[in-house]
């Protein structure tokens, strides 16, 4: 799972400042013109228009009234001079207008709508590539987004964007995966899994030798770790010297291993 606030998605903040609703949220001259073409000033489809507008451009994707924050539409309401209430606005949210404006919205921004077929397979594609070279959720999501953007489509919601790069990095390492099996011999892959499924093991170490911390270094010990070496070390005759994994992928299968390294035991 990857938190919003590690990404780039873009997103309204809680505590918004009074400079960041005069940069993001103030509708220019321009902005109030192009409203005035579709709708009167005194009615509720304009400003509801502009908070469209506004959100829309900052967000990527259109939201409902209740997920703006009220400073957002108070700021809105002043700058346009607006005497539109609160219901007034809701009633626009859930009209027919409200869904025409998202057209004209998407026309004014040259922006595409996201298809839940179409855009949802190019995100997948993006995805997949990202994931060949990048281990962390958040990057690969970062990298999605940035290809969205350039493409020039809306945002789906964020639970839909992580799914999918989730899923992506799931099929790559797998991919991965198999390809390290691959290289394996049928000695390799048999020793692999006799460590796999005993505790113990050939001589004396096993799973859970793997997975044990570091004792007091008494002379017993002491012994002990040194056979438990030179065990690890004629294991590493039964790998491949060349894994064929793009660097990062090898830090990752490298460096937490409980979490990536999976075998293959049908192989």
């Amino acid at each position: 799972m990857a938190a919003i606030y590690q990404t780039a998605y873009p997103r309204i903040k809680s505590d918004i400042t009074e400079d960041e609703l005069g940069d993001i949220y103030t509708p220019t001259t321009e902005d109030q013109r192009w409203a005035l073409r579709h709708c009167r000033r005194s009615s509720a489809s304009f400003l509801g228009l502009l908070v469209q507008l506004k959100t829309t451009q900052r967000l990527g994707r259109f939201v409902g009234l209740g997920d703006i924050p009220k400073p957002i539409i108070a700021h809105i309401k002043t700058q346009c001079r607006s005497r539109v209430t609160q219901q007034d606005l809701h009633t626009y949210y859930t009209s027919g207008a409200k869904d025409r404006h998202v057209k004209l919205i998407r026309r004014h921004l040259n922006i595409k709508a996201y298809d839940a077929a179409k855009t949802s397979a190019l995100a997948q594609t993006w995805a997949l590539e990202a994931a060949t070279t990048k281990a962390a959720l958040p990057d690969i999501i970062n990298v999605t987004l940035e290809y969205l953007v350039k493409e020039r489509y809306e945002l789906p919601a964020f639970s839909v964007l992580e799914r999918i790069c989730q899923a992506a990095r799931a099929e790559v390492n797998t991919r991965y995966y198999d390809q390290l099996c691959d290289f394996l011999e049928s000695e390799s892959r048999q020793c692999i899994n006799d460590i796999l499924r005993s505790s113990t093991g050939l001589n004396g170490f096993g799973w859970s030798t793997l997975k044990n911390e570091p004792k007091r270094p008494t002379p017993r010990n002491i012994h002990a770790y040194i056979q438990y070496l030179e065990w690890l070390t004629s294991l590493q005759t039964l790998l491949p010297t060349d894994l064929g994994l793009p660097p990062v992928k090898h830090q990752q299968f490298m460096g937490n291993p409980k979490q990536n390294f999976k075998i293959q035991h049908s192989k």
